[in-house]
């Protein structure tokens, strides 16, 4: 891991978004956070606000069986961004999610202003939560 201030806050949310530790985000998060939602998924778009964004991860979490799981493969950093590529894993029912997604983050006064998710094979996603 890049010993960056920037890579440290982005582990920090992923881990804490792991643990559904709502305390830990929010106090990551800027008050006027916004969550690009890249893909074909039900919650593609943006999610404006904290409140929004700990519902939409909830929401994650109860749709799969097992909840959603993401590790850190790699990690880019800047003075103002932070951005990983993560595996993540799911199941819903008889599907499984096994795939990468780009985490971009924007960072402004040491807290998470912006966060752009894109699916690295957007297929398999749409695949996973059609009905």
């Amino acid at each position: 891991m890049i010993e960056h201030p920037n890579s440290l806050l982005l582990h920090q949310c992923l881990q804490a978004a792991n643990a559904g530790d709502r305390q830990t985000l929010l106090a990551l998060w800027a008050d006027d956070i916004i969550w690009h939602v890249k893909g074909t998924s039900p919650w593609q778009g943006e999610i404006k606000g904290p409140e929004d964004i700990l519902e939409y991860l909830a929401d994650l979490g109860e749709v799969g069986s097992t909840g959603f799981n993401t590790e850190v493969e790699d990690v880019m950093v800047s003075n103002r961004r932070a951005a990983a590529l993560c595996h993540s894993s799911a199941e819903r029912g008889d599907r499984a999610l096994d795939t990468s997604f780009l985490f971009i983050t924007t960072i402004v006064d040491r807290r998470i202003q912006e966060v752009i998710t894109v699916p690295i094979d957007p297929d398999r996603v749409e695949k996973f939560w059609a009905e």
